[in-house]
């Protein structure tokens, strides 16, 4: 039996979130014996786990997980869903055991397995917690293509990112604001919630209502996956301002949708962004915002990125795959 001590599948939309829910619900179509576990719950269930089972935690609960690891019984496992660390903000790709934090240094020496969503991630994990404990790397599934015929220009941007700094929008925005021009055609919608971090928001939806971006910057709140897409279909760029994604979800349904991405590197994203899909990465959020700007005075050069990721879509990849691979990469590590 699986047990996922996730946090619930009905909050705030998230990329952790939406992965749990979706590879969840895979697991149990392909007749794969799983559960919800909650939290406040886990501490007095593990010492009654039995022969096989399998406990999940996501790395929201780092802290919770020495304290669990504990309380497991012994003939069961205690897994860590490793969506992401927080260190990874400022240690980057260079990240090390000495740059992690006692609270996720701790969580990774508890932890029996692991499971990630990207190569990156699989690197990560095995730099930090070393290569002799199983690692599961099973990526997210991602919608089927919607209609490519999407709008010409002038830029209608989309952006999905909820309102937190690792996401980057009020950077964006405040940079935004200080290289535009009267004469620049922008639509910028943005696909994100609020709650996660309300001040922030808040910050983010001031900016929104300075005079150089009145009337060109919207935000569209939390949506489902399926509205997300059928947004980014009606769109025509996305932009990432993201500081690091271990996978970067809303990336890989702009290229299943056709979409040229400009993104900032950090963690996966280079893995799902190029220059020959009519992507661009950049260093800086300065940069973002220059090339964003770019092609809204270049339409000819807009033209030719939308066709070229028009030409280069990515097939869709149902989650019955990605469930598919968990059960496979368990058997595998012997740890099924």
């Amino acid at each position: 039996m699986h047990w996922f001590i996730v946090p619930s599948l009905d909050g705030p939309v998230s990329g952790g979130t939406l992965y749990n829910r979706q590879l969840m619900a895979a697991l149990q179509d392909a007749q794969c014996q799983c559960g919800l576990l909650p939290l406040e719950r886990a501490a007095s269930a593990l010492p009654w786990a039995t022969a096989g089972d399998f406990y999940w935690v996501d790395s929201l609960y780092l802290e919770d997980l020495p304290d669990l690891a504990r309380r497991v019984n012994r003939v069961a496992s205690l897994g860590l869903i490793v969506h992401y660390l927080p260190s990874l903000i400022g240690g980057g790709e260079s990240l090390g055991p000495e740059d992690v934090t006692p609270i996720e240094a701790a969580a990774l020496r508890v932890a029996r397995v692991f499971l990630v969503p990207s190569p990156f991630m699989l690197g990560v994990v095995r730099r930090l917690a070393g290569a002799e404990r199983p690692v599961l790397c099973v990526a997210p599934g991602c919608l089927a293509s919607a209609s490519l015929s999407v709008p010409e220009p002038p830029v209608h941007a989309a952006m999905v990112a909820n309102l937190v700094p690792g996401k980057g929008v009020e950077e964006f925005l405040t940079c935004l604001a200080s290289q535009i021009r009267e004469t620049d055609a922008l639509d910028l919608a943005i696909v994100g919630g609020a709650r996660h971090d309300p001040r922030y928001a808040k910050r983010c939806h001031a900016l929104a209502k300075d005079a150089r971006l009145r009337g060109r910057v919207r935000f569209l709140g939390e949506l489902s996956p399926e509205q997300t897409q059928m947004h980014m279909a009606a769109s025509n760029l996305l932009v990432s301002a993201s500081t690091m994604e271990s996978y970067g979800m809303a990336l890989a349904e702009a290229r299943t949708v056709g979409l040229p991405i400009l993104a900032r590197r950090g963690g996966h994203v280079a893995a799902l962004v190029s220059d020959d899909c009519g992507g661009e990465l950049v260093m800086t959020t300065e940069d973002l915002v220059a090339a964003c700007l770019m092609l809204c005075r270049t339409p000819a050069e807009h033209r030719r990125r939308m066709q070229l990721a028009r030409t280069r879509a990515l097939p869709g990849r149902p989650w019955s795959l990605a469930a598919r691979e968990f059960t496979d990469q368990h058997g595998v590590h012997g740890v099924g």
